[in-house]
């Protein structure tokens, strides 16, 4: 069943509605027909009905001038002085002048809304030095802290020399998360100067270092065999190409095919271009 105003409220609301905006106009009419208006639900209740106010929204002057959350001169004070001010500052210096709380959460939010900027990002910035820079561990937490830092982290501290009980030996083989077999060749050194990719050594092996532009691929698609007959190069255009036009397979000669196809695709088009 749809619950309905008796008709007094809609010939209060008719007659108040160009006169009174829906905060004035709601408790107006709960006070003479015992309705329980919000603002909100007036406006809704307005708008249903067809009852237009015809008054223009609050610019932000009158509503800083005439809204009752806040303190007077509150905003403008928080818009003018937060450059280089933190939140947490800012929401003490308004404690202490409006007699208004904020926590730092609340003062940021609020400066968010209404676009106030501080500049504070709350990052290091480039060239800042750190606090502990140069300084031994007694220096910044004292003798005795320090002492019993050092005595709790002893026991699982990596000595000079020491190897991980997990660490692989030189030629074991991996697959990385690409599904591509990595090989490793030393023990020392950074990621790349202790792996690499195994179809690529393979290919090196055989004929020499890959020439700039040029990549090793599989004939059958599969990254798993490595076996030199399996392998050919190609340039990179030529890669992008069969992989957009589908010209892999499984079948090693489909897959030469597609290779000489798309190099052949390629100097078309280049030639086209030249001549445009």
């Amino acid at each position: 069943m749809i619950y309905r105003y008796p008709q007094e409220v809609h010939d209060l609301v008719k007659e108040w509605c160009t006169k009174l905006r829906d905060k004035e106009l709601a408790a107006l009419v709960n006070d003479k027909c015992g309705t329980e208006f919000t603002a909100s639900k007036m406006k809704n209740f307005r708008g249903n009905h067809g009852y237009r106010n015809g008054m223009k929204q609050w610019t932000g002057e009158e509503y800083w001038k005439y809204q009752t959350k806040y303190p007077q001169g509150m905003f403008e004070y928080i818009r003018d002085n937060s450059w280089g001010v933190s939140s947490k500052e800012m929401a003490e210096r308004v404690k202490e002048k409006f007699g208004y709380e904020m926590t730092p959460t609340g003062m940021k939010q609020f400066r968010q809304r209404h676009g106030i900027k501080s500049g504070v990002t709350g990052w290091y910035q480039k060239g800042h030095a750190p606090g502990n820079k140069g300084k031994k561990l007694e220096e910044y937490v004292g003798e005795e802290r320090a002492a019993e830092i050092k005595k709790r982290i002893a026991a699982t501290q990596f000595k000079k020399g020491n190897r991980p009980f997990n660490e692989l030996p030189v030629g074991a083989i991996v697959i990385n998360s690409d599904g591509y077999k990595l090989r490793k060749k030393q023990m020392d050194g950074t990621m790349w100067e202790r792996w690499e990719f195994l179809h690529r050594a393979v290919w090196e092996e055989h004929n020499g270092p890959i020439p700039d532009g040029m990549m090793v691929t599989f004939k059958d698609s599969d990254k798993m065999n490595c076996d030199i007959s399996n392998l050919m190069l190609v340039t990179k255009g030529q890669n992008a190409v069969m992989v957009r036009k589908g010209y892999r397979s499984e079948d090693p000669e489909i897959t030469e095919a597609g290779a000489t196809l798309a190099a052949l695709e390629i100097a078309v088009n280049k030639k086209k271009r030249s001549k445009k």
